[in-house]
């Protein structure tokens, strides 16, 4: 599998494009990447949405007029964000084709064969979710190199970004994975585990 990053708008939020045997998953589309996306696909399976805040979701709706049978997956607790501009704006209102119930194990599924899983940890929105394809981890904002996403937006919750940071701490894995997040450089699942011992002083 090849992954493809570039980051964009104001916020500098990560976009990705993993290009799989099958075709290409696109996770979290935010300001002006439509046209990059749209550049390096030829296959695309799924539009996978980690949280409902703008600057991730902000080409989903053009995305969709070019891609209409490409379903967008996003958690149901930020569904509210996608279709309506909660924040005022002038968010371009997309509908999810699939939502992921959050719960606190996995919610595991398949794409043209290839396993997904969303781990839902609450905190910096009520959805915000981690996606794990094979060795990759697409944190969003919840975790980020030697950092955390904050939790003092409106609809953000400390009390839920404890909670999902001492889950986080024990996220079972066999082997290190490489974390991919919403803004910045990658790093590591063990590193971060490790790391969030600090931010839970903080909480």
């Amino acid at each position: 599998m090849e992954l493809l990053i570039q980051a964009f708008g104001p916020p500098q939020t990560n976009c990705y494009i993993l290009k799989t045997p099958s075709g290409e998953l696109i996770i979290d589309p935010g300001i002006g990447a439509s046209q990059w996306v749209l550049t390096h696909i030829k296959t695309p399976l799924a539009i996978l949405v980690t949280h409902g805040h703008y600057d991730h979701i902000w080409s989903l709706a053009e995305l969709k007029s070019h891609l209409p049978h490409t379903p967008i997956y996003s958690p149901k607790e930020d569904a509210f964000m996608l279709s309506t501009d909660c924040f005022e704006i002038g968010l371009p209102p997309c509908a999810a084709d699939h939502l992921i119930k959050g719960q606190k194990s996995c919610t595991s599924f398949e794409i043209s064969g290839i396993p997904i899983k969303y781990w839902h940890f609450p905190g910096h929105t009520p959805g915000c979710s981690i996606i794990e394809i094979d060795d990759m981890i697409f944190s969003g904002d919840f975790i980020f190199y030697r950092s955390i996403g904050r939790y003092d937006f409106p609809y953000s919750s400390p009390a839920d970004m404890k909670e999902s940071l001492l889950r986080f701490q024990t996220l079972p894995s066999q082997t290190d994975k490489t974390i991919y997040p919403g803004h910045g450089q990658k790093t590591t699942l063990f590193a971060e585990q490790a790391n969030a011992g600090l931010w839970l002083q903080r909480l």
